[in-house]
């Protein structure tokens, strides 16, 4: 018996769905922790307390929270980009071989006859050379005027 990858499963990034989990979950704990700080810094205000140690504490909680927070955000952006340099490989690799992308990719090619448009439009090569004009034609008087002006005839 062959072992098969699942369509599903081979399409999911383990990888990137991990770094939006950690991002989410650091975010988190820095909200939770600076919340948690502040509550208790607010008490010891209100409570007019002398227990300086709690006090740093809660000074230092809501810094490791607020720390927490940036870095979570950050995460947040260094996760995306990931996500779009990995999302333009897979569809790099995707067209060089040749497989549809998205839906647009994946519309059915219509086989439509050009040769009749082909055949009323002239090629260059098709112009004959009475339409051009010879040196002849031109004097010193054409060489010296402006670009777009005619000289008088």
């Amino acid at each position: 018996m062959s072992q098969k990858s699942s369509a599903p499963l081979s399409k999911f990034n383990l990888a990137l769905a991990l770094l939006w989990l950690v991002d989410v979950v650091v975010t988190v704990a820095g909200y939770l922790i600076l919340t948690a700080s502040n509550a208790t810094q607010a008490d010891f205000y209100t409570s007019q307390s002398a227990d300086y140690v709690a006090y740093f504490s809660a000074q230092s909680g809501s810094n490791l929270g607020a720390t927490l927070i940036g870095a979570g955000v950050i995460g947040f952006i260094i996760t995306l980009a990931a996500h779009v340099v990995s999302r333009s490989i897979k569809s790099a690799a995707a067209v060089a071989t040749g497989t549809p992308t998205d839906a647009v990719d994946a519309e059915p090619d219509f086989d439509v006859d050009d040769s009749e448009f082909a055949a009323a439009e002239p090629t260059p090569a098709a112009a004959s050379a009475d339409d051009a004009p010879t040196a002849a034609a031109f004097s010193d008087a054409d060489a010296d005027a402006p670009y777009g002006s005619t000289p008088p005839r």
